[in-house]
């Protein structure tokens, strides 16, 4: 008989520690030079852009969680304030939604009014419903706000085979939309 311990890590559990350790290297790495270099696309090449790591209040997680009906991938988002010629001109925000089983990384712009100006899956990471990166469909929520009405079906266009896809970015983009909402209130105060 072997006095050897044998340890055996369950498969399961693998995929776990690897998801934790590894998904956000791969969420950062080239994704911030992707999302600024959509940003000057957006905004234009003379702008200024600031670049901060955000962690929502609990507040105001919980409340654009249940009002936009889709969790946080993690606790914190990244924003960016974009200026141009010393005033300030829109807000981005680079977040995550939960694909089938991985993250979609999306790119929101906003001008000053809370009104979305451009929407990029800057990261798709599953084998089905990429169609949700097509400039057409993104088209559709230009022009919405915290108080448009998100619903697909309704006043979101569906894409057959893409339906948990397409379902994540609308609550997605609709829960940025919640957030830079309450943004623009401490940006105005001058607490962010």
């Amino acid at each position: 008989m072997s006095l050897k311990k044998n340890y055996f890590i369950p498969r399961g559990l693998t995929i776990v520690i690897l998801y934790i350790t590894a998904v956000p290297y791969f969420l950062i790495g080239g994704i911030r030079e992707d999302a600024e270099e959509l940003i000057f696309s957006t905004y234009g090449e003379d702008i200024r852009v600031d670049f901060k790591k955000w962690n929502p209040p609990q507040e105001i997680k919980i409340y654009s969680e249940k009002k936009s009906r889709s969790r946080f991938m993690f606790d914190h988002i990244y924003v960016w304030q974009i200026s141009e010629s010393d005033s300030l001109i829109g807000v981005a925000i680079l977040d995550n939604v939960l694909g089938k089983s991985l993250p979609i990384t999306y790119l929101t712009c906003f001008n000053m009014d809370g009104q979305l100006i451009n929407a990029h899956i800057v990261k798709y990471r599953e084998d089905y419903g990429y169609e949700v990166g097509n400039r057409r469909w993104l088209n559709q929520f230009l022009g919405l706000d915290v108080s448009s009405d998100y619903k697909v079906g309704k006043n979101i266009d569906g894409i057959s085979g893409a339906t948990i896809s397409v379902n994540s970015v609308t609550r997605g983009i609709n829960r940025s939309a919640i957030i830079i909402e309450n943004l623009l209130l401490e940006i105005d105060a001058g607490s962010f």
